[in-house]
């Protein structure tokens, strides 16, 4: 029983600490609780104890959360994750030159897909970078759809009906209707966003292998008329041999 307690706590604390990462310039203790979906109770106990470690700095006017620079050094300290890191980077730079799109990798974290790696490709008008990490909706994604394909069906209709009354009108009408996108995407083995997240923008996304669980996918994304364009199985077949090479790396 304290084992499983045990566990419960750190799964929590790593969802927390995902959670301030994805916000450079810190977070408040109630964005932090609805981004997890914890109390904020919970949430006010993990930041402290953070906080104590010195994992996390808090500003002593706002008391918004962000990582400390002991946190950022001990992790930039490990030389091979340090290495693995840059060779991750340089499976999705070859993405993005042979798409000729923006390309990256995102992580399903509790509620929603966590953008890790991000990189543009060579035109001026696509895909707009912005900080990573940060957190997008699991539901309008092509990577959160792909994870959510994977994962317990029960937590994608909750997270879709979430998503539907809070969110702009989504293009897939009930839970039903997700539920049968997701089988979709698993017979196919790619997923597509397009003009749900971002006007104008679409999203290709594939699983990256790992064992029994899809925890990340990697992805290509540029405007809708430039992507409507592209050779989709051509697109969907560099996303897998990518996915192959990261699925080695993580």
């Amino acid at each position: 029983m304290n084992d499983r307690k045990d566990a419960g706590l750190v799964q929590k604390t790593v969802h927390i600490v995902s959670a301030v990462a994805a916000h450079p310039d810190g977070v408040g203790l109630s964005e932090v609780a609805r981004a997890t979906g914890f109390s904020k109770a919970t949430c006010f106990r993990i930041l402290t104890a953070l906080e104590e470690e010195g994992w996390l700095v808090a500003d002593p006017v706002t008391r918004h959360f962000s990582l400390s620079l002991d946190l950022f050094l001990l992790v930039s300290s490990q030389h091979t994750a340090e290495r693995r890191s840059a060779m991750i980077d340089e499976v999705l730079r070859g993405v993005a030159a042979e798409v000729e799109e923006a390309a990256g990798l995102d992580r399903l974290d509790q509620r929603a897909a966590l953008v890790l790696r991000e990189f543009s490709g060579p035109h001026q008008i696509g895909h707009t970078p912005r900080a990573v990490p940060r957190r997008l909706s699991a539901v309008r994604t092509s990577t959160g759809r792909v994870m959510l394909a994977h994962g317990d069906r029960a937590v994608a209709r909750r997270l879709f009906e979430e998503d539907a009354s809070s969110g702009a009108p989504l293009k897939v009408a009930d839970a039903d209707a997700f539920d049968a996108m997701l089988d979709r995407v698993l017979e196919q083995g790619y997923a597509i966003s397009s003009d749900e997240l971002e006007p104008g923008l679409t999203a290709i996304a594939v699983p990256v292998p790992g064992g029994d669980a899809v925890s990340y996918a990697t992805w290509v994304s540029g405007p809708t008329f430039r992507m409507a364009e592209r050779d989709r199985p051509q697109v969907v077949a560099t996303l897998r041999g990518a996915a192959e090479r990261l699925s080695a790396l993580l």
